[in-house]
């Protein structure tokens, strides 16, 4: 059966697990949003640029057919002409009558008209011979020919219209990026180190000198190993006084703790004052993290996550109280610039301010 100390080692491994593991289920599940997220955003930011390109593209009118007949006026007497040469007058006259008639000679206007507002071009051509019957010549302009002078000709227009202007806009296709592969093991989860026990101080100074790590686990051996080299190289531990009113629980046995997320690497005993059961765990700080903080309130906060409900001051010591919802009072304070304790209890404060004003250590070399 487990001890208080070792239940409570659980729970904190326990807990430890189950932060890891949401802060893993957490990153899974933003792995998975963010990219369908950002091909939503994606399409949507194409779909808005096709539709404003094809919302702006020029708009081109109906083109009506319209045909006119010319007017074409042929007079009934022949004369001659003093010149011999063909004449070809053209002329352009903005809204002007349907008609233009040659006095003297044969002639044929060929007139030729667009919708309203738009240019109007007139023809006229004058053909003049004094031995010849008169003749319509043709008017060639460029592919376009006119009908022979026995039948009107037959003309279509057209509104004039610039063509139209043709965009493209360029998109950049979606970048795909190919899935990660590995065939890298995945080491699975395993529960944290656990404490060690001990009959007495004198067997786990004996452990801490032999460091023999060879009976746990591969894993483990790590954890156990950095947990000797640590008390190691500051050649000592604290240990409690047996004084009239404090006195050490030699049943409960020595605890030593190995470095965990939420806890230094630590020695753990019990003590019984005025009738009632202590539990005591003398600390090795972590030397970055304490270096950054300035109270024992900062350091539990920052290393162990608990918070301080009050902070006093017993015997020139600054102490942080804790109280717990089940009825538990933990106090924690410093006992030099590398190491701090911590009590707790199903105490009040003033039973637990007792304690502490009553408590004493002592140094105990390794050698």
């Amino acid at each position: 059966m487990k001890n208080d100390d070792q239940m409570y080692q659980s729970v904190l491994s326990r807990y430890a697990e189950y932060k890891e593991a949401k802060k893993k289920k957490r990153i899974q599940t933003i792995r998975r949003t963010v990219p369908v997220f950002a091909c939503f955003c994606l399409t949507i930011a194409l779909g808005v640029g096709y539709w404003d390109h094809f919302r702006n593209l020029p708009h081109i009118p109906v083109q009506p057919n319209i045909i006119e007949e010319p007017t074409v006026e042929i007079p009934e007497t022949t004369t001659t002409a003093s010149t011999d040469a063909n004449t070809t007058v053209s002329s352009m006259i903005p809204s002007e009558p349907a008609s233009t008639t040659a006095p003297t000679s044969n002639s044929e206007t060929v007139r030729m008209t667009t919708a309203t507002g738009i240019q109007t071009q007139s023809v006229t051509t004058v053909v003049t011979n004094a031995t010849e019957t008169p003749t319509t010549e043709q008017f060639v302009k460029q592919t376009e020919t006119q009908a022979p002078a026995t039948a009107p000709p037959v003309t279509y227009t057209q509104p004039i219209t610039d063509p139209p202007v043709i965009t493209t806009v360029e998109t950049q296709a979606p970048i795909v990026t190919e899935p990660i592969t590995t065939t890298e093991w995945i080491r699975p989860i395993a529960p944290p180190a656990q404490p060690i026990q001990f009959s007495d101080i004198s067997s786990a100074i004996d452990a801490i000198n032999t460091s023999d790590v060879s009976s746990y686990s591969e894993q483990e051996q790590e954890v156990y190993r950095n947990m000797f080299d640590r008390i190691k190289s500051d050649g000592f531990l604290y240990h409690v006084n047996n004084t009239d009113t404090v006195s050490l629980i030699e049943d409960r046995g020595i605890t030593l703790l190995p470095y965990a997320s939420y806890e230094d690497v630590g020695i753990g005993c019990y003590v019984t004052f005025n009738e009632k059961n202590y539990h005591i765990t003398f600390y090795y700080a972590d030397r970055d993290l304490i270096a950054q903080t300035n109270s024992i309130v900062e350091y539990l906060q920052n290393r162990m996550g608990r918070r301080s409900d009050k902070e006093i001051n017993v015997s020139n010591t600054s102490v942080s109280l804790f109280f717990a919802d089940n009825g538990q009072t933990y106090a924690g304070a410093f006992i030099d610039s590398d190491h701090y304790f911590t009590i707790n209890s199903v105490v009040s404060e003033v039973e637990m301010i007792e304690l502490i004003e009553a408590l004493s250590f002592e140094i105990l070399s390794l050698s």
